[in-house]
């Protein structure tokens, strides 16, 4: 098995799930979503796809859903700072989109809030990783292929998890209406999220380290040579106790809830 199968099978899962849930009525939340993806990523036994939790040590008091490192060592790494939404099958919007989180001072009283995009944005930018939004979908319509930005052929139950930058969602937090599949879908950036792990577009990243000359409308793009020490240490060990400050320093407490590690396959196909 290989990450692109591992993307493909989650995101046709994903899709499904939602739809039973409404059939069934039982929803599930996107915590729920990804947990049920974390889970299926450890069974599937690929080595092309790991998952690490953060250190029971760190506090993670504000942060991330996710923190994606995808690339190879012979082309480097991208590290992406995600948050996670799900759509609202009948309605077809994101409701959660425009969510705000406390603010606390060293005290932990509560001093104001801020939203939740302020958040992903400021942790991208002081960790050098691209601000991505990953949407957990299904959409009672057959009818999606204008929204369709792959290369590969069409498949609706690709739609089950998508990608978009977060640039993205500040144009539909900014426009009455918007935060819905069909505005958040009809960018060219917006794509399956297997494309992150075999889209040929991406190998013109790795290798000049910017995305300015293709339609994937990146932040913040900066090739890693390697992966940090910390995670190929855990990825090698199966055990991280603590982060180093050079991989998480001090100067702001913020932190990624999860962090998945997998291999681009885009340079072999």
């Amino acid at each position: 098995m290989k990450a692109i199968d591992v993307f493909e099978n989650l995101a046709s899962s994903t899709w499904e799930r939602i739809h039973l849930g409404e059939a069934y009525k039982v929803c599930q939340g996107e915590e729920t979503i990804t947990d049920y993806n974390l889970l299926e990523i450890a069974m599937a036994k690929c080595p092309e796809v790991n998952i690490i939790k953060t250190p029971k040590t760190v506090e993670k008091s504000q942060g991330t859903d996710w923190e994606w490192w995808i690339g190879n060592n012979r082309l480097g790494w991208l590290r992406y700072a995600v948050q996670a939404k799900k759509i609202n099958p009948n309605t077809s919007r994101y409701d959660a989109l425009k969510h705000t989180v406390p603010l606390y001072d060293e005290h932990r009283n509560k001093v104001g809030e801020t939203e939740q995009i302020d958040i992903l944005e400021q942790y991208a930018r002081i960790r050098n990783a691209i601000p991505m939004y990953c949407f957990y979908n299904y959409v009672e319509n057959s009818g999606l292929d204008d929204y369709w930005h792959c290369n590969l052929s069409y498949e609706i139950n690709q739609f089950g998890c998508t990608v978009t930058p977060s640039k993205n969602v500040r144009a539909a937090l900014s426009e009455r209406g918007a935060r819905k599949f069909n505005f958040l879908h009809k960018f060219d950036n917006t794509k399956p999220w297997r494309c992150l792990v075999r889209c040929p577009l991406l190998l013109q990243v790795y290798q000049t380290g910017s995305a300015r000359d293709t339609s994937l409308g990146f932040e913040n793009v900066v090739i890693y040579p390697d992966l940090p020490f910390d995670l190929s240490f855990v990825l090698e060990t199966g055990y991280l106790e603590e982060f180093s400050s050079e991989f998480y320093s001090r100067d702001i407490d913020i932190y990624p809830k999860r962090i998945l590690v997998a291999q681009y396959l885009g340079e072999d196909i």
